[in-house]
């Protein structure tokens, strides 16, 4: 990969965390109650989860060679299902 891009996305990266750490210590006086913890936890899991199903998907297509298709169009696709054995 080229050391430019490798350069520009350490630097955005640099620049999202100083601005997160930011927002996190301006609100640090902000009271969360039960109902804000509840959202938070619940907006947590659910963001895990829907990583980690996404990233079995990729890696079950991935594995099962539905990828391969990809971009052979439907005469491939029809010539292949010809060729296999019943």
């Amino acid at each position: 990969m080229n050391r430019l891009v490798i350069a520009t996305a350490c630097g955005l990266g640099l620049a999202i965390l100083a601005v997160a750490l930011y927002a996190w210590h301006s609100m640090a006086d902000a009271p969360l109650d039960t109902n804000g913890i509840i959202a938070l936890t619940l907006g947590i899991v659910a963001t895990l989860a829907l990583g980690t199903v996404l990233v079995g998907l990729m890696l079950y297509s991935s594995r099962r060679g539905y990828d391969d298709r990809v971009g052979q169009g439907p005469a491939s696709a029809e010539s292949d299902r010809r060729d296999a054995p019943p």
